[in-house]
């Protein structure tokens, strides 16, 4: 009888030393995927994607460019998600022709809010005087290059804007994109 209760000892060692293991493990797997939840992953998304902005209905060819808000549905940042995050804003045309300009209101000297004045046809910034014709060219100012367009399409009716965030104070030849 010391034979089998040394096997069973034995027995009931291994069993209870695998079925820890295995316990451990599962609980391991949650916990080391939650420490490296972001690696490997895009986990930043807020203006990789068009946003609408408004319906082409309300952009007549050859009007004074409107100006919308860019404001993304949702943001994710690693473990954070916001809704409604206020990216900026652009201001939107259509050419005589049709075809659809998107410019960002971001002045390209010092990052101002740009302005337009529909008398001249110009966009200003009110902080250093630079001004711009409605195409986005330089005309004066300290601003080193005009204002930046941004991608715009129309799906569906809508009007879509995809936001981009430039360096300011650069050349055109600078001004890559920030991330």
């Amino acid at each position: 009888m010391a034979e089998s209760d040394t096997s069973r000892r034995r027995f009931l060692s291994i069993a209870t030393t695998a079925i820890g293991g295995v316990i451990g493990a599962v609980l391991t797997v949650p916990l080391i995927r939650y420490v490296f939840f972001p690696v490997g992953r895009r986990i930043v998304s807020d203006t990789a994607d068009a946003i609408d902005v408004l319906d082409e209905k309300a952009l007549k060819p050859g009007a004074s460019p409107t100006r919308v808000e860019i404001t993304a549905s949702g943001v994710r940042n690693a473990w954070g998600v916001a809704d409604d995050v206020a990216l900026g804003a652009a201001w939107v045309r259509k050419t005589e022709s049709g075809e659809l300009h998107a410019l960002s209101s971001v002045c390209p000297h010092l990052g101002c809010a740009i302005d337009y004045e529909p008398a001249r046809s110009v966009y200003t910034c009110p902080c250093h005087k630079s001004a711009f014709q409605i195409d986005g060219k330089k005309i004066s100012g300290p601003a080193k290059r005009g204002l930046d367009r941004l991608d715009a399409t129309v799906e569906e009716g809508r009007v879509k804007v995809t936001w981009r965030r430039f360096r300011p104070d650069v050349s055109e030849d600078e001004k890559e994109i920030e991330s």
